[in-house]
């Protein structure tokens, strides 16, 4: 089977069909045009606004009154001061670095390719116009910190283009010492509201107090042969045999509690340095170093099936054709492939956590603003990453949460009276924690902080480092405990309790009407189960017994347990309601199933088959997102063929010829990219960590080799893959029955071989 590959036969028209790069903090999409090239430029640290203060005056009391009346059984009096007296501004947007359009005499151009080699994360456009072979070859070197193009002739002199930056955000350009530069500045939302993107107040100012972040993209070329002129306006570049670009990006950012204005870091002079020092190398210098770092990475998995593979045909109709003929088992590998290669590029250490976009957006207001959805999207980016050898990207999330535990400790106290930390269903570059505005179902939930607190803990589980455990995860996750610790309440039967609560953007018939709030939901009493047996469970490890420990110790008995309704299935919500949506997008109630391990077929087999009826009852289909943690529902369910279906589900097309976007139903993109719709990038790694859990699971207690492989992967293997204990796995099977399998390192764990 051949190396991984997105390839097409025509030049990008939309952002979904072009080819992304990253290097961490710096992404770019390469649309391959031949008359001109579209090159979209971000960069991880570009977001509007600056450190504020949003936490709410008396928030705390009117949290009280909505308690007293979820108790008394009046939902939706609750949900009325929830939305009046406890929502606030959301949460501030990403934005685009700009785009580069890179202009060349138009021709009778044939024979044209464009390729993105996932292994070297390298973007590659070939094409013959009036005889002569043109060459573009681009990559983002994280070591350089730079996006390099280089443009090749197959005859002298036949290099000829001209460069120039366009950008929606204010902005100059300028040149100097045969650099051009464009120096811009990020917007400030004076009154965000994220439910309605369309409508944002982006804004500039004068004061330098809302003053947003700046930054200079900067563009330095170098020419063999040929004539070159740099300019205020552009690049020009006459009868050159070769040219290379070397594109940087740095921002005035200095952290998510200091102003980017009035104590920004240095930026001009600090992009400039990284395309001198780029170009000071040779291209062929770079491209090694380049190829050497990411393929450290990506090569310490692989993963083979046995069967067609179509990667010779475009990408886009390989889709279209995949539609009707499932018999291509190599576009499974290369949505595997995928996923790790945009975790490879969109998450390195010291950059930021990749939010609904990644690090790959164009638009200056993009859809909800692609901040950090952390009541499952955030979560979902980086599902895979312990599972496939990635640990090293994991650490921006990581970084984020410090981040959050640090200013959510001032909403906890603002809105709950209560001590530790909490986070809502958004954050942001400033790491805001309060609750958004607008509807109850989204802006109250304050789960997020004991659902990050998970990775940290799987963390260890995966790589066993104990020094991370004591000074990193074990910190954070006591103060997410002692936060629900402080606002656990006592039910009528004597269970612990957080009320009210809600359940992730979902609502249920209530009374004459619908209802968004209910004494309790189970996915908020999983979080807080699952949180306190890891604090517990690390606390023991580390030798650790405090106030938080004991309490929990005594409390975690005490939690409101898992229920299953009258109708078989696990319930939502306190007490059994009709759906309002029956087929809603959000599984919430079955966190306990995934990602957690509350639920297993092993230890609580009618919890497992109640969360069977609740899948089915709740529908195959979704939004790019929920068809992602549908597979991962599945194959911790050890039901390989329902998984199967649900990728074949992701794998639909979404853009048909004639660049026509299915509006509704997730979905692939031709680049792959996931759709919501709109472009989600949570749904390609909800895929990678899918397939990966179908092929290995692990507890800390046992390993199962190849728990969930449909009857379609009859033969293949895998290799790298990470178990918890950490330890390394290969496995190779045929025809259903596994032939040999490895184990290096880790913990001596009894293995299961479910074939």
């Amino acid at each position: 089977m051949s190396d991984s590959k997105l390839y097409f036969d025509a030049p990008a028209v939309l952002f979904e069909e072009a080819l992304p790069l990253g290097a961490g903090k710096l992404g770019a999409m390469i649309y391959g045009g031949t008359d001109e090239n579209r090159i979209d430029l971000n960069y991880d640290e570009l977001w509007t606004g600056f450190p504020r203060n949003e936490n709410r005056e008396n928030a705390a009391e009117a949290f009280k009154k909505a308690q007293a009346l979820a108790y008394e059984g009046k939902l939706k009096q609750a949900q009325k001061i929830i939305e009046k007296e406890i929502g606030t501004a959301s949460v501030q947007a990403y934005q685009p670095a700009g785009t580069l359009f890179i202009k060349r005499p138009s021709g009778d151009v044939s024979a044209y390719s464009r390729t993105l080699q996932l292994a070297t994360a390298t973007a590659e456009t070939v094409f013959t116009d009036a005889g002569t072979q043109y060459r573009t070859v681009c990559f983002t070197s994280a070591p350089a910190d730079c996006l390099v193009i280089r443009m090749t002739a197959d005859k002298p002199g036949a290099v000829c283009f001209s460069l120039r930056y366009e950008n929606v955000l204010r902005h100059e350009t300028g040149c100097g010492d045969g650099v051009f530069y464009a120096d811009a500045e990020c917007m400030f939302d004076s009154a965000p509201n994220r439910d309605h993107f369309p409508a944002r107040n982006f804004l500039y100012a004068d004061a330098p107090e809302q003053r947003g972040i700046r930054f200079r993209a900067a563009v330095k070329p170098l020419v063999e042969g040929g004539a070159i002129s740099v300019s205020k306006e552009g690049i020009e570049v006459q009868n050159a045999d070769a040219a290379t670009l070397f594109i940087a990006v740095e921002s005035s950012f200095n952290g998510y509690n200091k102003h980017p204005f009035t104590e920004g870091k240095e930026f001009r002079n600090a992009a400039v340095q990284k395309v001198n020092a780029a170009s000071a190398r040779r291209f062929e210098a770079l491209l090694k170093a380049h190829t050497d770092d990411f393929r450290r990475y990506y090569d310490r998995v692989e993963f083979t099936l046995e069967g067609k593979d179509k990667s010779d045909l475009p990408t886009d109709r390989r889709l279209l054709e995949f539609e009707n003929d499932k018999s291509d088992t190599g576009l499974y590998k290369l949505l595997f492939d995928y996923g790790r290669y945009l975790t490879i590029c969109g998450s390195r250490p010291g950059s930021q956590a990749m939010n609904l976009q990644g690090i790959w957006n164009k638009d200056a207001n993009p859809p909800w603003c692609a901040d950090y959805t952390v009541n499952i999207n955030t979560e979902m980016n980086y599902y895979p990453t312990l599972i496939c050898d990635l640990a090293e990207m994991q650490e921006p999330l990581t970084d984020l949460l410090r981040g959050v535990c640090d200013r959510g400790q001032e909403t906890a106290k603002a809105y709950y009276g209560a001590r530790g930390f909490c986070l809502h269903h958004n954050t942001d570059l400033w790491r805001a924690c309060q609750p958004v505005n607008g509807a109850a179902q989204w802006l109250f939930w304050p789960m997020a902080g004991g659902w990050l607190c998970r990775h940290l803990f799987e963390q260890y589980e995966f790589t066993c480092d104990e020094a991370f455990l004591r000074d990193t995860a074990f910190p954070i996750m006591e103060k997410a405990a002692r936060f629900y610790l402080d606002v656990l309440t006592e039910d009528q039967n004597g269970f612990l309790i957080f009320a009210p609560s809600t359940s992730p953007e979902n609502k249920f018939k209530y009374r004459c009407g619908e209802s968004e709030v209910s004494l309790t939901t189970t996915m908020t009493m999983s979080i807080i189960t699952e949180l306190f047996g890891n604090v517990l469970q690390a606390a023991d490890i580390l030798g650790i017994s405090d106030d938080v420990t004991r309490e929990a110790k005594q409390a975690l008995p005490k939690l409101l347990p898992i229920r299953v309704g009258k109708d078989g299935r696990i319930m939502e919500w306190y007490n059994e309601h009709k759906d309002a949506e029956p087929h809603h997008r959000h599984i919430s109630h079955l966190y306990a199933l995934h990602p957690a391990r509350l639920i297993t077929p092993e230890k609580t087999p009618d919890l497992a088959a109640a969360a069977v009826k609740t899948l089915e009852a709740r529908g195959d289909d979704g939004t790019g997102w929920s068809l992602g943690w549908k597979i991962n529902f599945w194959a911790r369910l050890f039901d390989g063929n329902h998984a199967l279906k649900l990728i074949d589900m992701q794998l639909r097309p979404v853009v048909y010829p004639g660049h026509q976007i299915k509006k509704h139903g997730g979905g692939t993109y031709p680049n792959m990219f996931d759709a919501h719709p709109p472009f989600q990038i949570d749904g390609n790694f909800g895929a990678t960590s899918g397939i990966a859990e179908m092929l290995l699971q692990s507890d800390g207690e046992k390993i199962w080799l190849l728990p969930a492989l449909p009857d379609k992967w009859h033969t293949g293997s895998v290799r790298g893959l990470r178990a918890k204990g950490g330890a390394k796995v290969d496995i190779t099977w045929e025809n259903g029955k596994i032939t040999n399998y490895k184990i290096t390192g880790g913990k001596d764990l009894p293995v299961i071989l479910c074939r």
